[in-house]
Order: C-alpha cells, then structure tokens, then sequence
C-alpha cells in the first residue's frame, strides 16, 4: 500500500510542466485568491494606492472564511477525478488483477484522501496567510497553539470524512457525472437540509413518530457537512460547545463531537468502499 501512495503522490505532484493535477488545482485557487484579496485594495483620488485592511477575530476565523466554502469540493473533486482516472486509463486492472490485492487498492485510496486533505489544507492555508500579510490582514488575537491544532485536525477530519463518502459513490457507480454531482451533494447544505425537512414533516404531520424526528435532528449535527461549515464560520472559538443535545452531553463538548463524529464516518464509509471493491467487477 506504501507504494501505491507513493506512486500516487507522485502522479499529482509532477513539476514538469506543471502536469500534476495539484498544482494545477492549486494555480487556479491563486489566482481566485489573488483577485478577492486584492478587491481590499483601493486608491485614492490622487491614484495612490491604499489598503482597505479588514480585521479578522483570529487566525482560525480568517482561514476559515477562505477556505470554508472551497477546500471541501477541492478534495472531494481532486479525490474523485483521480481514482476514475484509473479506470479510465485502465490503471486499476493492471495493477491488482487479482481479488487478493484489491483490499490493498482501495484502502490506499481511502488513506490517499487523507493526505490530499491535509496537503490542501496546508497549501491552502500558507497562500492565506502569505497573502493576507501582503494585502494588509490584521486580527484582533492570537488563537490558542492547542485549539487551533485541535480546529485543525477537527476541520481536515471532516473534510476527509466527506472525500471517502465520495468515494462510496466513485466505486458504486464509476459514473462520472453522477460521482461529481454526489459529491457536490454531500459537500453541500443539501444532505442536512434534508434530514431536517424529513424532521420537521414527521413533526407536523407524523406527531406518532417523534423519535424518529428526535433521531433525524440529531443525525443533523452530526453530518460533516455541516459540522465543517460550523468549525469554519467560527474558528477555533467554534468547538466551545456541543451541538445537538448528545454532542453537548459528551466529555469535552464541541471540540469531542468536531473529532468523534467524521472518525465514526471515514470508518463506516471505509468499510462500505472496502466491501464494494471486494465484489465488483474491475
């Protein structure tokens, strides 16, 4: 499996010609960067040159409001393209011919979306920062170094929950269309917001069923999804307290549930990508 990581970083990092894939994503993120920082920059009637400098809570929150609505699709795209590019290169079936060596495969898979989230991640956060120091970034304070290490991996733990999901839908359907739409769904307000119309009907109308509403409100808050947009609206300061009544209820409340919650989902969704690699056809 080691060498199939290996392999596989190596085919998305390429420096000739810029042909690795993550260099490409990453150019294109510049440059959108680029332009929303310098929308700070304004001038004055004279046609000097000044900086609008925007003020943010702390370090945490800037990252978060940056990243926030891109780094999920990034991954979960970036992760999608690749592994239907070997079927479609017809790299899959000429590296594990045999059903034995298919586990190792897919769980490679599985482990290469995790390394592509804290790499994206941590490029990411390094052009934020590198350009918020030049366009004139300010924040108010200093995060805590161990909340903002546990927002950290609480955010790329979510993240990489969301690209495994992903690749239930790559394995099952090996459609490309339906595997960038699903995943899309799954990185978006989509997924949660249906749960909780499910809940408020079964309310309205279904009052005999309570629990099943109670179940479906709690689920809520336990999507990645939506615990991604919830660390990254608030930073670090985020994770203070639980959200929904179990998350509140454990041990360590927010920043527990922020970690607890995408580890029950990259297992079960680990599992379930195993099982499908192990039956199906390559």
């Amino acid at each position: 499996m080691l060498n199939l990581l290996k392999a596989d970083l190596y085919r998305i990092t390429r420096v000739h010609g810029l042909r690795g894939a993550l260099w490409q994503y990453l150019g294109v993120c510049l440059a959108v960067y680029a332009l929303l920082f310098g929308s700070f920059l304004m001038f004055d009637p004279s046609g000097d040159m000044i900086r609008s400098f925007t003020v943010f809570s702390a370090p945490s929150t800037m990252l978060g409001s940056m990243l926030g609505s891109l780094i999920p699709l990034f991954v979960c795209f970036f992760v999608v393209e690749h592994c239907l590019a070997d079927f479609k290169e017809g790299f899959v079936r000429s590296l594990v011919p045999a059903r034995t060596g298919r586990l190792s495969y897919f769980a490679e898979r599985i482990v290469f979306a995790g390394v592509v989230t804290v790499i994206v991640f941590a490029s990411l956060s390094l052009i934020t920062f590198a350009l918020g120091a030049v366009f004139g970034m300010r924040f108010e304070t200093m995060d805590d170094p161990l909340a903002f290490i546990a927002w950290t991996a609480a955010s790329c733990m979510n993240v990489w929950a969301l690209a495994v999901l992903s690749l239930i839908l790559v394995y099952a359907t090996r459609i490309v269309p339906m595997s960038y739409i699903g995943s899309f769904m799954l990185c978006s307000a989509i997924v949660p917001e249906t749960f909780s119309l499910a809940s408020g009907l079964i309310q309205a109308y279904a009052p005999g069923l309570m629990g099943v509403a109670d179940v479906l409100s709690e689920l809520v808050c336990w999507i990645p999804s939506n615990l991604t947009n919830w660390l990254f609206a608030g930073g670090a300061s985020s994770m203070a307290a639980g959200w929904g009544a179990l998350g509140a209820a454990l041990p360590g409340a927010g920043i527990t549930q922020a970690i607890v919650a995408p580890a029950l989902w990259i297992a079960a969704a680990s599992a379930l990508v195993l099982a499908i690699g192990r039956k199906r056809d390559i």
